[in-house]
């Protein structure tokens, strides 16, 4: 069987003392998070974010100084690539005008929702609206958990979603936009 090194590098241990086994025959997304920008409308809130040393994993933390309201708060969600060799990103998918409050009772209403989210994203609380002044948290979200290696290419990937106060006297309330850098790792080839 032949193993290229690429293949090999991938699953040496950070100590570099031994490989840790993944199953040999499976593709793998090899995900690195390279910038996060986060945009928090001032009279509504302060927000960080803090990217692990792993590069797969964030923190999102949101401080709430005013009660956002439940009514006209809708959700934008776009997701774009820049496949390698390529000059220009291509949209993949886009969502418009979800009914952010609606989310949010679906996500607190459904036990399947909360733990698809809840197998990469720790929330700090549930959160309802009208969403009141605290804090909240999503602790250690995962990209390579959400990226499946099936009809995913090699490439540059643009995640950005907002919050719109539709009917307000702001229009944007929050946006974040992740970039990151994706790579399939192909099963190894069996030589016989």
């Amino acid at each position: 069987m032949n193993i290229s090194a690429n293949y090999f590098h991938m699953c040496w241990l950070e100590d570099e003392s031994s490989f840790y086994e993944i199953e040999p025959y499976q593709k793998k997304a090899i995900v690195s998070i390279q910038r996060i920008k986060v945009f928090g409308e001032s009279r509504y809130m302060r927000v960080k974010v803090r990217i692990h040393e792993d590069r797969t994993h964030f923190d999102l933390n949101v401080r709430l100084v005013r009660q956002l309201g439940s009514n006209h708060l809708v959700m934008n969600v776009k997701v774009r690539v820049r496949p390698d060799g390529r000059a220009e990103f291509v949209r993949l998918f886009e969502l418009k005008r979800i009914n952010f409050c609606g989310f949010l009772s679906e996500y607190n209403a459904s036990p399947m929702l909360r733990m698809l989210f809840k197998k990469t994203v720790i929330l700090s609380d549930i959160i309802e609206c009208p969403i009141r002044v605290g804090n909240y948290s999503m602790l250690n979200a995962d990209m390579a958990e959400n990226i499946s290696p099936d009809g995913v290419q090699n490439g540059t990937y643009n995640f950005f979603t907002e919050i719109v106060e539709e009917s307000g006297e702001i229009a944007k309330v929050f946006a974040m936009q992740i970039t990151s850098i994706v790579h399939i790792i192909e099963p190894p080839e069996n030589d016989e």
